[in-house]
């Protein structure tokens, strides 16, 4: 089991203890070990005792041979309680350490750990080596460099860059973490640079954390540990690290920042990842030679977003990095031909203006010098419920009672400016009135038009093939749902208005409303 799949079936206590140190036993002993034949105890990491330890193991030798007796049962390492009491007085007494397993049968074994940010141990050769107790940024930055650029062999890790300096400075992180012995070399047949650490239990530590496998075809299982963001939700430092050090891998920052892998599951994750910081990308596949390459690059609007949340630590890629975060940035823009083939045009109504919206319903109190002819009757059947008479109302209103009694017959369309004081005035909420009208016929000086009270999708849709110009002529473009001329025959039929043959319109209501009340494309 890996970490990934522990944290997904909730067992994370087989990963990190109450203190969030790591169950290093869990993640270095593994079933295959206990079955490795005589020699069997030399497959396992032998762990250092200082002088204390030592001494409180030696008083228990018997104890222990009992324990490791009953552990060791029907494996390779079958031996009596004398011989496991002898074998442990030679390792404590001659060498000053213990098998893990056997180690780790002491009573309060786990005490080893408290107040250490490190373990010492050692291979059955006598090769050092320390593994790490906390996650660390240095940590998840090695994750990601070794999971782009490194390869897990059985023995050694690998990882290969062409920067002799960025090589160099990952060596002192590998010897900083785990303390091994470390090479550097220049690959012969390339102009590139390797560096080795040397570990089973290194290799094997990193498998457990990343998933990694070890000397087979990585990418098929390559994805974003859970570790990362499970340590600590709240903070971004792990995860950004990660995925620093896999920019630094398989990143570049030369014209622009950009990245790829052939692991479509572990692009998928670093795009998550940018869309939760609101990082923009552009997205590209390609196939070459039977073999897909999955990659992104970062739009020229989030650079600086990018490089404050992952940047690099790659001493060549942070010049690039800082050079083109100093170039001026050249905004592309496709030339409206193209994009009036692929449906968009400058004055193409997009969406609704939410801010312009009383309950889900167009406010009309933005739209005053508009009037309306159909509300007669709702007027009249307002007087008449508080008993009030022409007169009365038209005095309340500063108007003519010949006018008022005009707007109710709906001989004379009625301004929206008075409509809104008679609401107000028998404490009628401007929503509730248009909440029973699904349209309503407004017009303004020589032009008409029925227009729906609320937005809707449908109402979008339909208006989407207009072109609302600057002067205030519609231009009628089409939608790619019905043909041209009967688009034109739903939109007369929808607002009761007319088209002409060449599909252009003069309509000023129609403008007004689409201009207040609707974001159009710039």
């Amino acid at each position: 089991m890996r970490a990934n799949n522990l944290l997904e079936s909730n067992q994370q206590e087989r990963i990190f203890a109450p203190v969030n140190q790591f169950q290093l036993y869990s993640i270095m002993v593994r079933k295959i070990d206990f079955v490795t034949g005589e020699r069997l105890l030399q497959s396992f990491p032998y762990i250092l005792l200082d002088q204390g330890w030592l001494e409180k193991l030696r008083k228990k030798t018997l104890f222990l041979a009992e324990k490791a007796h009953y552990y060791f049962q029907g494996t390779k390492a079958d031996y009596s309680i004398c011989s496991w009491q002898k074998k442990l007085i030679k390792y404590l007494e001659e060498q000053g350490r213990l098998p893990f397993p056997l180690f780790r049968l002491s009573d309060n074994w786990s005490d080893i750990f408290e107040n250490k940010q490190f373990l010492s141990f050692q291979s059955a050769r006598g090769e050092n080596f320390q593994l790490p107790l906390y996650l660390s940024e240095d940590l998840a930055y090695l994750t990601g460099v070794i999971m782009g650029d490194g390869h897990l062999a059985e023995y050694f890790i690998n990882i290969i860059d062409a920067s002799k300096e960025h090589i160099e400075n990952l060596e002192k992180l590998l010897i900083k973490l785990f303390r091994s012995k470390t090479e550097i070399y220049k690959q012969s047949n390339a102009n590139a640079w390797n560096v080795n650490i040397l570990g089973k239990w290194i290799v094997r530590f990193f498998n457990f954390l990343s998933g990694q496998p070890i000397a087979e075809r990585k990418y098929p299982a390559l994805r974003e540990p859970n570790l990362f963001s499970f340590y600590n939700k709240t903070s971004l430092r792990f995860r950004s690290a990660f995925w620093r050090g896999l920019m630094d891998a398989d990143g570049t920052f030369k014209s622009t920042i950009g990245f790829g892998t052939a692991s479509k599951q572990l692009l998928e994750d670093f795009l998550r990842f940018l869309k939760q910081h609101e990082i923009t990308c552009r997205l590209y596949t390609q196939t070459v030679f039977g073999g897909t390459t999955y990659s992104f690059t970062i739009a020229g609007e989030s650079r600086k977003r990018f490089a404050h949340i992952i940047g690099t630590k790659h001493p060549e890629k942070l010049l690039e990095l800082t050079y083109l975060l100093s170039k001026r940035l050249r905004k592309y823009v496709q030339r409206a031909s193209t994009l009036l083939k692929q449906g968009y045009w400058k004055g193409q109504i997009i969406d609704w203006n939410r801010k312009f919206l009383i309950d889900g319903y167009f406010n009309l109190s933005f739209v005053s010098h508009l009037s309306i002819t159909n509300v007669g009757s709702f007027i009249k059947s307002l007087r008449h419920r508080d008993k009030h008479t022409l007169r009365h109302l038209a005095s309340k209103l500063s108007t003519y009672p010949s006018l008022l009694s005009n707007y109710e017959r709906n001989t004379t369309s009625i301004p929206i400016s008075v409509l809104l004081k008679i609401l107000t005035y028998y404490g009628i909420l401007l929503q509730d009135f248009l909440a029973n009208y699904s349209k309503l016929q407004f017009n303004v000086s020589n032009s008409h038009c029925q227009i729906a009270t609320k937005p809707s999708n449908d109402l979008i849709d339909l208006l989407q093939g207009l072109q609302i110009k600057k002067d205030g002529r519609i231009l009628l473009i089409g939608v790619t749902n019905y043909p041209k001329q009967e688009y034109r025959q739903k939109l007369q039929d929808f607002f009761s208005i007319n088209i002409g043959s060449d599909f252009t319109l003069t309509n000023s209501v129609l403008c007004t409303f689409v201009n207040v009340f609707f974001i159009l494309r710039d």
